[in-house]
């Protein structure tokens, strides 16, 4: 059946392009014609996405027949882009290396699956370019052809302390809030998270007005990269029921909201036991990836938070409900593996600090053969079907800078460098470790 969707985005008054028409099954849930409208138009890379029909946001787990969809329908496709979203995303992917624009637009589109170009032309700046997009951000500066990031993305946001007026849309209004976020650790002073070095600890935040405050707080929790569940979410002195709306707990345009997280060892070791529980073992790098993709947190930021060395291994050898035998980890009381030769422990190594320090979509792993000059050969989900080359060659030099941060953390770690279409890891020791990135086949994919 054909569809007519109105594509808005949520920060514009307005639909922001014409209507368009969509071809679609009665048993195609939300969430795949959202995915699908999101391709046509171009819109991956921005936040929030959602669908209404008849001004009611639809379930993305429901069919569109159960919600009432019908041939010929109008059904509204809303996202929320702005040029603060941009600018987040591109100081993301650059942290505290320097890179050249093209390397940088390659990172975003394996990142967001979208190119630069076209996440500007959705905010209607069709003629605009990425180089040019940098120089007009005060946060980003070159050096000769090399751009990087010279202040946090929070200052940026700064002007929005005079807060905009906000469309009273009863169906999805927008209300703008101050979040600060609060870490309370057993045996610590509750610490305020702080933006990369930013004075300003507060960042703003657009939130759904109809939103429950149980959705609101994991919203916030996955924006500050705060995986632990045990949250608590305050207005002023008063401390917000999970199952009343942020509208009808008196949350108001410019009101500043605490999210106060408890973050524990206990909390952390037992959402690592659930992720163990559902596999029979995994090295720790493959249980780290498992961590992200479930709590969209690398597993050593988790720690950190807790005041720990970021190494997964040690934090795993401290818990007695964890055994790692052989580069493997299990539950203690769980089945055991057959342990790895011992000369694979230095190339695991390397791959778990491959995978940890970087936001590669690892597929899997193939370990070379003993007379391969290759250790490793790391998959890659997600790269595009043609002019993979430069696109692998700009991923390769993000490996070897995320490598190169750690070696003041990781002492085994010497160096890394791109060579060809390897990564070469120096090792204390003068042991050195090649890992090649190839892209996923299809098959795996």
């Amino acid at each position: 059946m054909k569809v007519q969707v109105n594509i808005t985005n949520s920060n514009k008054a307005g639909p922001t392009t014409s209507p368009i028409d969509a071809t679609v099954g009665p048993a195609d849930t939300v969430l795949n014609v959202q995915e699908l409208i999101a391709s046509v138009t171009k819109t991956f890379s921005f936040p929030d996405q959602k669908l209404l029909f008849n001004g009611k946001v639809l379930p993305s787990a429901k069919r569109l027949s159960d919600c009432g969809v019908k041939e010929g329908d109008v059904i509204e496709f809303v996202f929320e882009a702005s040029e603060q979203t941009l600018v987040k995303q591109l100081s993301d992917l650059l942290g505290k290396q320097a890179v050249s624009p093209e390397e940088l637009g390659l990172l975003y589109s394996y990142r967001y699956a979208n190119s630069f170009e076209d996440a500007l032309k959705a905010l209607g700046h069709a003629d605009a370019e990425l180089r040019g997009f940098l120089e007009s951000q005060k946060c980003f500066s070159f050096q000769g052809d090399l751009v990087k990031l010279v202040q946090a993305t929070e200052k940026v946001l700064q002007p929005l302390v005079a807060l905009s007026t906000i469309n009273e849309d009863k169906v999805h209004r927008k209300i703008e809030v101050t979040v600060s976020v609060e870490v309370h650790v057993p045996g610590k002073s509750p610490e305020v998270l702080s933006h990369d070095d930013d004075d300003d600890e507060d960042s703003y935040m657009r939130l759904e007005a109809s939103e429950t405050v149980a959705r609101s707080k994991e919203i916030i929790a996955a924006s500050e990269q705060m995986p632990f569940p045990d949250r608590d979410l305050w207005l002023g002195e008063q401390k917000l029921k999970d199952d009343v709306s942020l509208d009808d707990a008196g949350v108001k345009n410019g009101a500043l909201l605490v999210l106060v997280v408890h973050a524990s060892e206990a909390s952390l070791a037992s959402q690592l036991e659930k992720l163990l529980s559902e596999r029979v073992g995994l090295s720790p790098s493959e249980l780290g990836l498992h961590y992200c993709q479930r709590f969209g947190t690398p597993v050593g930021q988790a720690l950190r938070t807790l005041g720990l060395h970021s190494n997964l291994g040690r934090f795993l050898e401290g818990h007695s409900q964890f055994s790692i035998t052989g580069g493997c980890v299990t539950l203690a009381n769980g089945p055991k593996l057959i342990t790895p030769p011992s000369e694979q422990e230095v190339l695991d190594y390397v791959i778990d600090q491959v995978c940890e320090a970087s936001f590669l979509s690892v597929d899997h792993v193939e370990k070379g053969s003993a007379d391969d000059k290759v250790g490793a050969t790391i998959f890659i989900n997600g790269l595009p079907p043609s002019c993979q080359a430069p696109l692998l060659q700009a991923l390769q030099k993000a490996v070897c800078s995320a490598l190169e941060a750690l070696r003041d953390d990781k002492k085994s770690i010497e160096s890394a460098r791109a060579e060809g279409d390897l990564v070469q890891v120096q090792m204390e020791g003068s042991q050195m470790v090649s890992i090649r990135l190839a892209p996923a086949s299809p098959s795996f994919q």
